[in-house]
């Protein structure tokens, strides 16, 4: 048996982490907010504004939100308090391909080499992934490692988090850079919705499907190449809450994986949200037996 003891390195994340904030005081990790402009005005994630509020907001708006990453200050702010602490810090992070997070979390950690450990980590993940990437280092840690085998551990672990996703919202594609302009107007002509993948941690659109149906049925065979033994499974989308949408998804996973326990609902938060859109969905897995 493993007693955890007292641990020197603290963990801090993003709120695009799939984490509550209830956990996060427990274990004394810090989360730092994206900012959310929506409906004209600039909201913090998780702190003013809540997953559903978010999903709301950007189903009734006609304009794609925005999302800016926490700021270089912020991240001096937290790595300044946590150093006087004489902590060791692992700063994990949603995909540099949805925020500048990493990089201001590495800008910040500059004014600290020296005085303090600050071990920046690029989760290539988001949501659900990221969030079980933050709960293994803090396992970790809790269990007495040290922060340079942690961080090994954890870097292992963004090559078992997979995600691919489906989106028919062109204008959050096209102001995501995922499509080109004239891929937008092609897609909305023709009813043609983008498949998406997170590839080496980039989110790209490497394919396109003619119906939703073909969509959950392409998503489905992701999946079941996974062993639902060691994966953990999570449909993700922007609203916590299921819609038509879901049920469909989840229906079609379990066809495909007749194996398959109960698939858990999150939310995309704002950072992969800004891809997907209000209705855009899909699944994250994460299988350590694939590190």
């Amino acid at each position: 048996m493993v007693v955890s003891r007292p641990s020197r390195v603290r963990v801090v994340t993003d709120s695009s982490a799939d984490v509550s904030a209830e956990w996060a005081q427990a274990h004394g990790v810090i989360v730092l907010p994206h900012c959310v402009e929506v409906a004209g005005r600039v909201w913090r994630e998780g702190v003013d504004l809540t997953q559903a509020e978010l999903a709301q907001y950007a189903a009734r708006s006609s304009v794609p939100f925005a999302v800016s990453a926490p700021s270089v200050e912020a991240f001096a702010e937290v790595y300044l308090s946590l150093s006087n602490q004489r902590a060791d810090v692992i700063s994990i992070h949603v995909s540099a391909s949805l925020s500048d997070a990493v990089k201001n979390a590495a800008a910040a950690r500059e004014s600290f080499l020296g005085s303090c450990a600050i071990h920046v980590l690029d989760s290539r993940t988001a949501s659900a992934g990221l969030g079980e990437i933050v709960k293994a280092g803090v396992t970790l840690a809790e269990r007495g490692l040290d922060a340079e085998a942690i961080v090994r551990t954890l870097r292992g672990l963004t090559r078992c988090a997979y995600g691919v996703f489906l989106s028919d919202e062109m204008e959050y594609l096209e102001r995501s850079k995922r499509l080109r302009p004239a891929q937008a107007i092609l897609g909305r002509m023709l009813g043609i919705i983008p498949y998406l993948v997170f590839e080496e941690g980039e989110l790209i659109a490497p394919e396109k499907v003619r119906t939703l149906d073909r969509g959950y049925e392409k998503l489905a065979e992701f999946v079941s190449e996974f062993d639902p033994a060691t994966a953990h499974f999570f449909v993700v989308q922007l609203s916590p809450q299921p819609s038509p949408r879901t049920r469909a998804l989840i229906e079609a996973l379990h066809l495909s994986m007749p194996r398959l326990g109960n698939v858990p609902i999150r939310p995309a938060g704002a950072a992969l949200g800004s891809v997907l859109g209000p209705n855009g969905l899909g699944v994250i897995i994460y299988d350590p037996a694939t590190g």
